[in-house]
């Protein structure tokens, strides 16, 4: 038939131009398209909870190779940890600096993807196809998002695209540059998380069932002995990374009970992998905002279950032997990041961690090269061959060229609109972004000390302690925050991050009458307030309604525990402080000549901010 794609796109260039240039200027199109629109997505987003750590932990910290192979949490990753010290010591949270780092991660990473397909399967207008699934799928979009995964997503990506390049360049010339460029690319996955460990299962199901030839019970040996010059040196490195993995670090997952097994996998392959292969999953669940989880309707998902079935079983109607075995290197990566979720974070987070997109952002890349695989010759001697190729461009008729564009279309279309929807609450004022930007500037406007209390849960996550105080998240802004465990009239950040005055409320209150007109006064001589204990909670925070003689000190004890003296100040206060637990007695002493207080009140109960 003439009257199809590719003589028509020969009639809108100049003579001379052939389809390798032409591929390549469609590539480059289809590369700048996506980075831009990353662009939009991400420069208007700023830093989330680990986010936050990565910087405080950079900043306090020389660029050293103790600090490089520090591990965060259970992430032993030197290249992630580089790329946060840069980020910290370029400005006070420089997210202007960590996001375009961001993009040019990802430029690379749509350029290596190129590269490997272009390597594997020549350049040809069908590699278009697993491109654009990379670049616009949205199952790569938290891996750039949210910048402590990308920290780890976009070199692991890298260095696994790399790593499947130059095993096809070493399976075709067998050139020592080729093994040598395997073993920096696979240097470079490991040393950006752990996850660069599981890179060796697709890579290595890649070389068993396409890149060696023998029968199938000697295969795995086969690949050993024709291939030991390329593998020798990934094996030192994943041993070396592991050694230095165990003795390094410890996982912060405890477990409750175990991973749901039925759940998790359902989560990870039907709900999010899946439906975003075409396009899903066109809903959002916001679990911790600004951070969703994939929520695809039933109807579009059964959609998507449809066209991904009758995709799998054309392709293996029509060429059996390439089709499942790129179906086998797919399932090996997906079965890989299901196992290290089954004894990872799914024991902490149970099924929900099978819809955190981040995790199948190493195998967005894979997933990629199995369509190439199932849909193209391999360029490489001895590969699968196909019994009957897909159709070109110019062999299809007018219908199945104007049905493949509008499916092309459609899917493209689905990704953006679930690609927007995933971003749009981190272009928002999120929690975290929100609190700090009012501490900010509602501390510059009062900078009186207020007390070093845990931030809400959105903002930083207990689990985090330290690091959710304010003293740690605000310490990029300099001495703009002042901290106190106690003081007349402390002030705290509300939920919302305005600097509040604080008041004590519930627990147990007592009135002592000891003197109209005073309450309780207290001078050099011991005075003591009885409280109910019962009433505490197991650390409470104490408030004292005083008025001062003038300034001075006033020593104080909890039952048998001595506390931090007491600042008086002339005039009517309330001085706030922290016990470290709870007690019956207090009992109070002017350490200053001619200082006195008379004590109106004292409530132990839990601290607040007023409105």
């Amino acid at each position: 038939m003439t009257t199809s794609f590719a003589p028509t796109v020969r009639t809108l260039v100049p003579a001379g131009v052939t389809t390798v240039q032409l591929v390549r200027v469609a590539a480059l199109v289809m590369i700048a398209l996506h980075l831009a629109f990353r662009a939009w997505a991400l420069i208007p987003a700023w830093f989330y909870s680990d986010d936050l750590r990565f910087i405080e932990d950079a900043r306090g910290s020389g660029l050293t190779p103790d600090f490089l192979f520090t591990p965060h949490d259970s992430q032993l990753m030197p290249v992630g940890v580089l790329v946060s010290w840069l980020v910290a010591h370029a400005g006070t949270y420089a997210w202007g600096t960590a996001a375009l780092v961001t993009l040019a991660l990802q430029a690379i990473a749509a350029g290596c993807c190129f590269l490997m397909l272009r390597t594997a399967f020549g350049e040809r207008w069908a590699i278009l196809v697993p491109l654009a699934l990379f670049l616009f799928s949205p199952m790569g979009i938290e891996g750039m998002m949210w910048w402590s995964a990308a920290l780890n997503a976009l070199p692991m990506q890298i260095g696994s695209m790399l790593l499947v390049t130059c095993i096809v360049k070493w399976a075709r010339d067998r050139r020592l540059t080729s093994a040598a460029g395997a073993a920096a690319a696979f240097a470079l996955a490991v040393a950006s998380g752990p996850r660069g460990l599981v890179t060796v299962v697709p890579v290595g199901l890649l070389m068993m069932l396409f890149l060696t030839s023998g029968p199938w019970w000697r295969r795995p040996w086969d690949v050993v002995r024709q291939h030991a010059v390329l593998l020798l040196p990934l094996i030192v490195l994943g041993v070396g990374y592991l050694a230095l993995y165990a003795t390094t670090t410890t996982s912060p997952v405890e477990a409750s009970s175990g991973a749901p097994l039925t759940s998790l996998a359902e989560n990870l392959i039907g709900r999010a992998w899946l439906p975003s292969v075409v396009g899903g999953p066109w809903q959002w669940s916001l679990v911790a905002d600004p951070v969703s989880v994939p929520d695809p309707p039933v109807a579009l998902l059964l959609v998507a279950v449809a066209v991904v079935v009758v995709g799998t079983a054309t392709l293996m109607w029509r060429n059996p032997s390439p089709t499942w075995r790129a179906l086998v290197v797919l399932g090996g990566q997906l079965a890989a990041t299901y196992i290290a979720l089954v004894f990872g974070r799914a024991l902490q987070l149970g099924a929900l961690a099978g819809l955190n997109m981040r995790y199948l952002a190493d195998a967005l890349p894979v997933t990629a090269l199995a369509i190439g695989l199932a849909t193209m010759p391999l360029l490489v001697r001895g590969a699968p061959a196909f019994q009957r190729p897909l159709p070109a461009p110019g062999d299809m008729s007018r219908l199945s060229t104007a049905g493949l564009s509008l499916g092309a279309l459609v899917v493209l279309v689905s990704s953006i609109v679930s690609t927007v929807g995933y971003v749009q609450p981190w272009h928002q004022q999120f929690p975290a972004r929100q609190f700090i930007a009012n501490a900010v500037s509602s501390l510059r406007a009062d900078p009186t000390p207020v007390a070093d209390l845990e931030v809400p849960e959105l903002v930083q996550l207990g689990i985090h302690y330290p690091s959710n105080l304010p003293s740690r998240i605000l310490a990029p802004y300099g001495d703009i925050v002042q901290t106190a465990a106690a003081g007349n009239e402390l002030h705290m950040l509300n939920d919302a991050g305005f600097s509040r005055l604080a008041v004590v409320e519930g627990g147990t209150e007592t009135r002592p009458t000891n003197e109209p007109g005073c309450g309780l006064r207290v001078g050099t001589q011991r005075s003591t307030v009885t409280l109910d204990r019962s009433e505490m909670d197991l650390f409470p925070w104490t408030a004292i309604n005083y008025a001062g003689s003038g300034p001075g000190q006033v020593a104080v004890r909890a039952d048998d525990r001595a506390l931090p003296d007491i600042e008086v100040a002339a005039g009517p206060h309330t001085y706030i402080l922290r016990t470290d637990g709870a007690y019956t007695t207090l009992t109070l002493r002017s350490r200053t000549p001619g200082v006195q207080m008379c004590i109106d009140s004292v409530r132990a109960g839990k601290i607040k901010a007023l409105p």
